[in-house]
Formats: structure tokens, sequence, C-alpha cells
């Protein structure tokens, strides 16, 4: 299992899309439930009603995927259920959920982290708050435009931090504010370069077609 994160608007999703058509590994997206976005334009209209309800869709969302990939013997997630309470944290913070809610979700998080085997590679996409914005702006996905700036900045915050403290699996960091890997052909053999040479140095491919 490959783990592709970062802030909302680093570019997970195109990214998580490239490798799977280079690499021919599926891609599971947690924009795939097509309750996902409407909980979302809910959840940024009204933080405090819908941030409860929208933690444990995301957790369990995550966990099916997981399954999945399973079952696949091999796969992409365009999001980890290791970096789910990254979200949580900052909403218990800003009091947006309440301490029983966070201490519920929490618990839940805990038993589904302690069923679930660690990522063979976490590849994370670290971006300026600003340029995530923009692309959060570009993609026009329901009313996340709207959101105000120092939300996503305490959010790469506190994704920044996570990454540092990570050790569930080998990891690499992939600066992306100046490329474009979908447009430019130089900046997408880079990218798909580094991302094949991190999974040969874990054997990936040695090691899933020995599973399979």
């Amino acid at each position: 299992m490959i783990v592709v994160e970062g802030t909302v608007g680093a570019g997970k999703s195109t990214l998580s899309d490239l490798i799977s058509d280079h690499f021919r590994i599926p891609v599971f997206e947690e924009m795939g439930n097509p309750d996902t976005e409407k909980l979302l334009n809910r959840f940024y209209r009204d933080r405090s009603r819908w941030s409860f309800t929208t933690q444990i869709h995301f957790a369990t969302e995550r966990w099916n995927m997981i399954k999945q990939v399973s079952e696949q013997k091999h796969g992409i997630l365009d999001r980890s259920i290791f970096g789910d309470k990254i979200f949580a944290e900052l909403l218990s913070e800003d009091g947006s959920m309440t301490p029983e809610e966070y201490r519920t979700y929490e618990k839940l998080l805990t038993a589904i982290v302690k069923t679930t085997t660690a990522p063979d590679l976490l590849i994370y996409l670290q971006c300026h708050t600003e340029v995530a914005k923009e692309r959060i702006d570009r993609r026009g996905r329901g009313i996340e435009s709207e959101v105000d700036i120092s939300y996503w900045e305490r959010l790469n915050e506190k994704y920044d931090d996570w990454y540092e403290e990570y050790r569930h699996s080998p990891k690499i960091l992939l600066s992306v504010n100046h490329l474009d890997f979908v447009n430019n052909a130089e900046h997408k053999r880079s990218i798909l370069h580094l991302v094949g040479k991190a999974l040969e140095d874990i054997h990936y491919f040695e090691i899933k077609i020995a599973e399979a």
C-alpha cells in the first residue's frame, strides 16, 4: 500500500493518478463516494454541526479503502488513516468538535489503526499554503474555496509537524510548490523518477510480484 499525503490542495489526487497510470497500481480516492462532497459542503458551511459526522465518515471510508487495497494485494490511497487525526485535532482546538465528540472519534480511530497494516511507503507533498489555496480555488470543488486562508494555514502547519513525527513506514518528501506534473513533461518525469526510486529502494515491485 502506497499513501500520498499532504494538505488540501497539494495535488494528492493528481499525483496518485499519475503514479497509478505509470506503474499500473490501482488508486482508491477519498472523493470516490458521492456522500463525501455533500458532507464536505455541509462541513464548510457549519463546522460545529458537521465536524463529528464528517470525521467519522472519513475514518470509516479510509478503513474501507484499506480493506479494498488488502484484497487486491496493492494500491494507492490519496490520503491516510494515519493522518486522519490532524483534522480532528484542529477542529477540537477551535471548538468545532466538543470534547465528548473528540474522545469518541479518537477511540474509533485507535481501534481502526490497531487493525490496519502500515503502508509500504508514504509520499508526502509539501506545499506552501498560498499555493495550495490557489489550487483549491482553481478546481472549484463545492464551497471549500470560500474557507478562510487561516484555516488552511493551521492545517498545513499540522501536516508538516505530523510528517516529521511519522514513523509507521518509509517516507519521502516532495516539495511541489513549483511543480506542474500535469502540464510540464519534465516535471512529470522528475516526480515519477523520484517515486520509482523510492519504490525500488523498498523492493515494492519484487514483494508484490511474490505476493500475487
